[in-house]
């Protein structure tokens, strides 16, 4: 008895049809998939760019509180220094100055007033640092999350290419495969 061999072939229109579905399954995948984790990836950045130029500015805040504080106590010292009261329009500017960092407080500028004030220079400069550390870990989270976006998008990006060149070897197989075009 002869051995009847069967050979099993797949129809090219079969493997073009998988081929142009790989190729669209690829376009919708870096068309809604990765488009919008880029997009959201950017925001990560935006947000963290944001609360950098925030930390700068409190930082300058707190730079500027120190700077009034040393004003206001060399002002006092000549003051003391000379035996006499700040004159009436230089106690009024700073006083001014220290309403427009310390609005809730009013205080005599004297010398024993002096420990309440630097105090509540104190306590500002170090709500002003606790800002600033809360948007430094703010920003560690946002970079973790960036990170762990762009390797999602880097491996979205991998499958969608992977499925184009699968998706073009299988329209190709059409050329390949020319018996089909003599019948």
């Amino acid at each position: 008895m002869a051995r009847y061999r069967r050979k099993w072939t797949i129809p090219t229109w079969i493997l073009v049809g998988m081929g142009l579905m790989l190729n669209i399954i690829s376009a919708l995948l870096t068309n809604f998939y990765i488009d919008g984790a880029t997009r959201q990836a950017n925001d990560l950045l935006q947000q963290q760019q944001a609360n950098d130029k925030l930390i700068n500015l409190v930082w300058q805040q707190i730079e500027t509180l120190e700077r009034k504080r040393e004003h206001t106590l060399a002002l006092l010292a000549v003051s003391d220094m000379a035996g006499q009261a700040l004159p009436d329009p230089v106690r009024e500017v700073l006083q001014q100055d220290i309403a427009n960092v310390l609005p809730d407080l009013t205080i005599k500028l004297t010398m024993s007033e002096i420990p309440y004030l630097m105090q509540q220079f104190d306590r500002l400069q170090q709500s002003q640092r606790e800002k600033i550390n809360t948007l430094y870990f703010d920003n560690q989270g946002l970079i973790k999350q960036h990170a762990g976006k762009m390797e999602s998008i880097s491996i979205l990006r991998n499958l969608a290419l992977f499925l184009q060149i699968m998706g073009l070897a299988l329209i190709l197989a059409r050329d390949l495969n020319r018996r089909d075009y003599a019948r």
